[in-house]
């Protein structure tokens, strides 16, 4: 407005006759901003107007002074009669005051408004969404694909009018619907992408299409629904500066969000961002909807839409589409009734037009004569009208197949001879004769090009080379083909001339029961060739370094070309291959060939497997690897077991390496394959191809960790499992702050863990769709991931105020529940994330159990109050009063609903397990009583049983009808079972331990999956060496003695088993053929080291527990500490006690000792002291020692017997003279929290200290200076340890249950200066380097220094990543443990050898071509 009074008296001015100079000039001045102005009012949509709102403000205030003096100026003038009278001075100075800031103000729009500035900064956002969005470039509408001009006008301008203003009175109110929001449908052939495409055309004629996305079934990126809503965003942000702005930020606020899967919260959170909106309405337009993903998918994006447009009165959407039953639902429940493109009325003179056209274009291009009447005439017209039943598919295809003939008179008149039938069985008679014309159905060539093109539709359309490529036939017989059938196909320019069928119901036609045998399809028969041809190309095609990449120091992300490269060196036939192999390959389970299980056997066994992933890396579809080698695993039938076998180890391989395969192709070789198992097929097919890797000299797998072992990998408590839809994997949360995803046949981790928590994850759970995870955390959290890539979707969802525990997600996967310790219950909006409505309230207490009913209809509830409480899921209310019955103080822990939504069942605190009619809330039956109490339940997905687990360490089944248990409890579980759940097919159960740990049963056998574990169940309190150092012996809170291979940490034998208490205290016989133990059950026994076996019977005499016992050096006598404060002495062949019990002691004996020479016995105590006897006397010698502040918990001889040394539990080590009891030194001081451990080395020159610190120390004997750092690597006590015979080794046990030796001669950091002479390695690399031995061989035995690995794995230089380490092999990576027993792959030393290492821009030297 005024701009406008601006512009009007400007022209006013203008035609004055008298005008002076000072008031022109200010004219003139104000006239510079009309074009601006202009542009401005001319464009409401102006893509600047936020950047140049501040110029905007001025320009408005300015203008306005201006105008209101001219006006003034112009009316004084009038009174005068004359324009050009006198100026007084004072209006000149405001001339002046008014020209001034113009001329300011005219720099400032120069200068925001600069066309390059504003490119500048659009083109820098519009290239940031192009990256991030990824938007389907080839789904927007085509303008050259509308309506014939005079056809469906009367539905366009419907449409256009509905879109662009309100509800007019020409607009038959009942097609539209006030939500803003239109549905346009009709039959397949009845031009509804031709309406779609006009509908476009206007709509960006007129500046309001906001986007378009044209979804066709036969191509990929237009066929997927996550693909929609970038694609709109895209469009819209393009379109709409303001909100161009909104999208940009928030990619730039949140580096992870991925928009394909987290479309719907950036669609709808950008639109509420926006401050201002367009003044006119912007139209979205989908086409082809029903050809988009599934039900499920298509409904998600339906509601995001409805929601944007409900939101912003300036947004406006259309859907046109087949009427499949999910699209109809959906609008039908949202009171959209549509628009039935079958019931226009002027369909029938719009289509007649449309063959009036057409057929003069037949008779234009075919010169047929129109002489003395039209070809076609008012007969034929008529008929082809009738027959075409109001179908444009069918006068477009009868103008196609006629133009093939130079007379198209007689094809014309046999097709229209006979009664017209049904519009889409006269579709298909045209199909069939454009088919018989051209194409002689007994040419093996036509049948199998037919298949070949057919074949890959659904996955990507191939040009003519690619498909004769494919089938090995001459290019030109293909062209021939493709032309020939002209009518039907056609070469699609957008993606590389691929051959398409003009519509979709010609595919449907060609693989269909109406389409002849002779000219049909057989998809069967299609897919078998095709992954022929697929495994063909792979073996011919694929190579090491396909794309040439220079370095292995940058991720594909970086490398700017990389899309280039892929275009130029991976054929188009290659990148279809290693695509779609495998969904050719199994589509159906029939047995393979011979010559298919040939090719794939070579495939699956060689080095060509590696350049496959390759291929995906490169191209960002790594994915795909891990979906084609389950087809091959789960069509086993298909193939024999070595195939499968090998399908099995590349899944491990993929899924192991995941994170490198993914980030750079160079690291599947650099990073994965240097740490596959050495017995792997894949490694022995391919190392010899690979001589120039790192290798990893200790520590490496021979195997990948089988199904023998516990899933582990988590380190605190499992607090919740559940399986994916499908079965194939297991997602699980943790005390220790993370979600994880696991392989659930093989039980391996999938990727890395999901981070975010910043506290204990409570709760975890698949939304039904397989698509999401969704965690929920006692930080108050949930959060959603993306199910198949780990990374997180959206922000954390936020709204509880206190901890969430239980989480449930509607059947329809639209909508998560929560339940929550602040005693509500909330519902979000899975795809937005945002909250529904108000929480659910009615709980006193903690919820602490969710569940949604299969139909989805309601929500079921457990609190601390002791109640269960039913909610209508749609309103929020809740449905009767509580379900009391649950007796006591006891809380409802869990909740579930049976699978036919009948039945309610709730396990309580107050050891009941209860079953509630769902309907009526009445209770059914008695409680089910347990003893021991539930810690979680899960229904059977055939709903006849439960699983449930108990806190005494089962799990057991139960029959809902009888109530009575299945067989025996499946034990296994050495510690709390938090949580349960069964697989989808009923086959198996999952439980998640305490301890961190996840075990799979079998139901049938009732037997875990996993075996029994190797190691210790409990607490390991005592550890020796054999004399000859190749074994290892433990004994354990568990009751068992075990003995294990000290070189390979095997277990050897079964556990020795007598003790009916803890073993306290272990060690060998000075010749290794026997074992002593003492126990909490107060007796001595002694073992064959051999066999096994016990050794005569218990030695008894002590009244406490035996803390400690020990060989004399001649292995003739024992002696023996007790809690009873006595020592005692026994004869080691008979068992016979010898002599009278020592006593002196005021507290447990906790350490005996003999002198090397056997003269002597030293004793330490829980009163502080120590004691020096007479061995042969059993006379006090010396003593009491005093020195130490609290319990002497060790004590150990010199092996010279000068001295012995002392550790106590006032954190401090003390050395004493054997001889005079004197101390010798001064305190060893170093550990934190108790000593529990000390001994000699052989070489009496260093005392090794274990301590409750979790740590262990090495002390110089003669300066009692600590060598080097403390030894870290067990998380928790320290509880014994001893030296090898050689001294080589220090084995250490603890109250983590774990064995490690560590190497007793580490050599520091201090060989980095020869190395720099070895190594070619930068110097920030160096500095994550520890050399454990020096000069030639510096490089062959490497750890990391702790903190060089990122939280990814990767360990980075100058130049970028160098390295990724796995994620079960960084801890031992990055500790002086050699090994840990039992073996464990997430708990075992690791060193690298980096003699051979090449990398960065040497990297391909690692590959030796043969």
């Amino acid at each position: 407005m005024v701009f406008g009074l601006v512009k009007v008296t400007f022209d006013l001015l203008k035609e004055q006759s008298k005008y002076d100079e000072i008031m022109s000039d200010l004219a003139i001045d104000t006239g510079t901003i009309l074009s601006f102005s202009d542009r401005v009012l001319e464009d409401a949509l102006c893509d600047e107007m936020e950047t140049i709102e501040p110029s905007i403000k001025d320009l408005c205030n300015l203008a306005v002074e201006a105008a209101t003096f001219i006006c003034e100026y112009i009316k004084k003038s009038s009174a005068n009669s004359l324009l050009d009278s006198i100026t007084p001075s004072e209006d000149k100075e405001s001339i002046r005051n008014l020209r001034i800031p113009f001329k300011k103000l005219n720099e400032d729009l120069d200068a925001a408004v600069s066309g390059a500035t504003l490119r500048a900064v659009s083109d820098i956002e519009n290239d940031l969404l192009l990256k991030r969005l990824g938007p389907t470039e080839n789904a927007n509408y085509q303008g050259d694909r509308g309506c014939m001009d005079g056809t469906r006008t009367q539905v366009i301008n419907d449409i256009i009018i509905w879109a662009t203003e309100q509800l007019g009175k020409d607009v038959p109110p009942q097609y539209f619907n006030i939500d803003r929001m239109l549905w346009v449908y009709g039959m397949p052939g009845i031009g509804k992408s031709a309406i779609a495409n006009s509908i476009c055309r206007r709509l960006d004629d007129m500046k309001q299409l906001g986007g378009s996305f044209f979804c066709r079934r036969d191509d990929p990126a237009r066929s997927e629904t996550k693909s929609v809503l970038p694609t709109l965003i895209y469009r819209l942000a393009r379109m709409y500066g303001p909100y161009r702005n909104r999208v940009a930020q928030a990619l730039r606020d949140d580096l992870q969000l991925m928009p394909q899967l987290a479309s719907g919260e950036l669609f709808l959170s950008s639109l509420r961002s926006l401050n201002a909106h367009p003044s006119r309405a912007l139209v979205l337009v989908v086409d082809a909807f029903d050809e988009c993903g599934d039900p499920d998918t298509r409904r998600q994006v339906l509601g995001h839409l409805l929601k944007a447009c409900q939101r912003n009165q300036w947004l406006k959407a259309i859907v046109i589409s087949r009427p499949e039953h999910d699209i109809r639902s959906f609008f039908n429940t949202n009171d959209i009734v549509g628009r039935d493109l079958g019931q226009d009325d002027n369909s029938r003179t719009d289509i007649r037009h449309f063959t009036e056209v057409r057929m003069k274009m037949v008779a234009d291009k075919r010169q047929v004569s129109q002489d003395p009447e039209p070809w076609v005439g008012e007969r034929r017209l008529g008929l082809i009208v009738n027959r075409s039943g109001g179908l444009f598919i069918f006068v477009e295809t009868l103008s196609q197949y006629l133009m093939r003939y130079r007379n198209p008179k007689p094809p014309l008149d046999r097709l229209l001879e006979g009664p017209s039938e049904e519009a889409s069985i006269e579709l298909h008679k045209l199909y069939l004769a454009a088919i018989e014309s051209r194409v002689n159905a007994e040419e093996a060539e036509s049948r199998l090009i037919s298949r070949a093109v057919i074949g890959v539709a659904p996955h990507r359309a191939l040009c003519d080379e690619s498909i004769a490529a494919f089938t090995g036939l001459e290019i030109g017989i293909v062209i021939s083909w493709v032309d020939d059938l002209s009518s039907l196909l056609y070469r699609d320019k957008t993606i590389q001339n691929g051959i398409r069928v003009r519509h979709i119901s010609i595919l449907e036609y060609f693989t269909g029961r109406f389409c002849p045998l002779d000219f049909r399809v057989d998809v069967k028969q299609a897919d078998v060739e095709l992954s022929t041809y697929s495994l063909q190309t792979m073996m011919r095609e694929l190579r090491f370094n396909i794309c040439g990449l220079e370095t292995s120091c940058l991720p594909n992300s970086d490398i700017n070309n990389l899309s280039e490269r892929v275009r130029e060196n991976i054929s188009d036939i290659l990148q279809y291959s290693c695509l779609h192999w495998s969904s050719h390959l199994c589509a159906n389970l029939d047995p393979a060939s011979t010559e298919i299980c040939q090719l794939l056997d070579s495939f699956l066994r060689g080095e060509r497997f590696l350049y496959w992933l390759e291929v995906l890396s490169v191209m960002g579809k790594v994915p795909t690897a891990i979906v084609s080698l389950r087809r091959i695993i789960a069509c086993s039938r298909k193939f024999d077991e070595l195939i499968v076998n090998l399908a099995k180890d590349g899944l491990r391989f993929v899924l192991a390496f995941l994170a490198p395969i993914s980030t750079s192709a160079p690291h599947i070789y650099l990073s994965a394959l240097p740490f596959t198992p050495s017995e792997s097929s894949l490694w022995k097919a391919a190392y010899r191809l690979f001589p120039n890797l790192m290798s990893v000299s200790e520590g490496r797998m021979t195997e990948w960790p089988g199904s023998s072992n516990l899933w582990k990998a988590h380190t605190d408590s499992v607090n919740g499992i559940a399986y994916s839809s499908d079965g194939l994997t297991v997602v699980s949360c943790s005390d220790d702050k993370t979600v994880r995803i696991w392989d659930a046949a093989t039980g391996a981790p999938v990727g890395e863990p999901l981070k975010g928590h910043t506290s204990y994850v409570e709760s975890v759970t698949y939304s039904p769709d397989g698509r999401k995870i969704i965690s929920g955390s006692s930080d108050k959290t949930i959060r959603i991931w993306d199910a198949s890539t780990g990374a997180p979707i959206g922000e954390p969802l936020r709204g509880h105020r206190g901890r969430v525990v239980s989480l449930a997600c509607s059947p329809d996967s639209r909508y998560i529940i929560s339940g929550s310790h602040d005693h509500t219950i909330r519902m979000w909006d899975a795809e937005t994330g945002t909250p529904i409505g108000d929480p659910l309230k009615g709980h006193t207490g903690d919820v602490e159990s969710v569940a949604c009913s299969p139909n989805g209809r309601n929500i079921v509830s457990g609190d601390r109050d002791g109640t269960i409480r039913i909610w209508d899921l749609a309103t929020g209310s809740q449905i009767g009063e509580p379900l009391e019955g649950h007796t006591g103080w006891g809380w409802v822990a869990n909740v579930a609903y049976s699978p036919d939504g009948h039945i309610i069942i709730s396990r309580s605190s107050d050891n009941t397990m209860r079953t509630w009619d769902a309907m009526t809330g009445v209770l059914i039956g008695e409680p089910l009583k347990l003893s021991g109490g539930l810690t979680s339940v899960s229904y059977s997905p055939d709903g006849q049983k439960i699983a449930t687990c108990i806190f005494q360490e089962t799990v057991r089944i139960w029959d809902i009808e009888t109530g009575n248990p299945v067989n025996e409890p499946l034990k296994g579980h050495t510690s709390l079972v938090p949580s349960i759940a069964y697989s989808p097919d009923g086959r198996y159960i999952v439980s998640g331990f305490e301890d961190g740990t996840i075990r799979m049963w079998d139901i049938d056998t009732k037997k875990p999956i996993t075996g029994p574990p190797m190691g210790h169940t409990m607490t390991i309190f005592s550890v020796a060496y054999s004399p000859d150092g190749h074994n290892i012996v433990t004994g354990s809170g568990d009751m068992s003695i075990r003995i294990w291979d000290a070189a390979t940490g095997t277990p050897i034998g079964e556990p020795l088993k007598g003790h009916t208490n803890y073993v306290r205290s272990i060690t060998y016989s000075p010749d290794g053929r026997n074992i002593i133990s003492g126990s909490y059950d107060k007796t001595v026994r002694i073992w064959d080291a051999a066999t096994g076996a016990l050794v005569g019977g218990p030695l008894k005499g002590h009244t406490n527990i035996v803390g400690s016992v020990t060989y004399s050096p001649d292995g003739r006598k024992i002696v023996s500490g007790s809690g009873d404060m006595t020592i005692r002495i026994w004869d080691a062949v008979t068992g016979a006690p010898v002599g009278e019990p020592l006593k002196g002691h005021t507290d447990s004996v906790t350490s005996v000792a003999y002198s090397p020479n056997g003269q002597n016995i030293v004793s330490g105590s829980g009163d502080g002291t120590i004691l020096i006897w007479d061995a042969a006397t059993l006379s006090l010698i010396s003593g009491p020692l005093t020195g130490h502040t609290k319990r002497v918990a060790s004590i150990a001889y010199s092996p010279d017997g000068r001295n012995f040394v002392s550790g106590s539990w006032d954190n401090t080590i003390r050395v004493w003279d054997a001889a005079t009891g004197a101390p010798v030194s001064e305190l060893l001081k170093g550990h934190a929290k108790n000593v529990n451990s000390v001994a000699y080395s052989p070489d009496g020159r260093n005392i090794v200290s274990g301590s409750s610190d979790n740590m262990i120390r090495i002390w110089d004997v003669v300066t009692g200076v600590p060598l080097g750092d403390p030894l870290k690597g067990h998380t928790n006590e320290v509880n014994s340890i001893a030296y090898s015979s050689d001294g080589r080794n220090i084995v250490s046990v603890s109250l983590d249950r774990t064995i490690r030796i560590w190497d007793a001669q580490q050599i520091p950091n201090n060989g980095r200066t020869a190395s720099l002479r070895l190594l070619d390695f930068p110097p920030r690399f160096l500095d994550h380097l520890v050399f454990h031995s020096s000069g030639s061989g510096a490089t062959s035995s490497i750890s990391l220094v702790p903190g060089s690995i990122d939280t990814q794995g990767w360990v980075r230089g100058e130049d970028g990543i160098l390295m990724w380490i796995p994620e079960d092999c960084r801890r031992g990576l990055m500790t002086h443990t050699i090994r840990i027993i039992p073996p464990d792959a997430l708990q075992r030393g690791v060193r690298l050898d980096l003699s051979n290492f090449k990398y960065g821009k040497s990297w391909t030297d690692a590959y030796y071509s043969m």
